[in-house]
């Protein structure tokens, strides 16, 4: 388990956008498509784009249809990884 970063905000009812804030060697392109899980290894998403600097990237994940609009929202500020 791998962290990808922190929640910044929701996009819409189905995304979220977290700031990659473990930046290493791994390229970002292999980001895409993993699945994102919470600090209790639930599953809650999956990447579907990077954006941003290199320095600084952000990653839009997708919202698993299980995880309601409440559980999204406490989200917000929260750590999430990557399997």
């Amino acid at each position: 388990m791998k962290r990808l970063g922190t929640v910044s905000h929701l996009h819409g009812k189905s995304c979220f956008v977290v700031k990659y804030d473990t930046p290493d060697e791994t390229p970002l392109n292999r980001m895409m498509n993993l699945q994102v899980i919470d600090k209790s290894v639930r599953p809650v998403g999956k990447v579907v784009t990077v954006f941003g600097s290199e320095k600084q990237p952000y990653f839009l994940v997708r919202i698993f249809r299980e995880l309601d609009t409440a559980q999204a929202k406490k989200l917000v500020k929260e750590k999430v990884y990557v399997k």
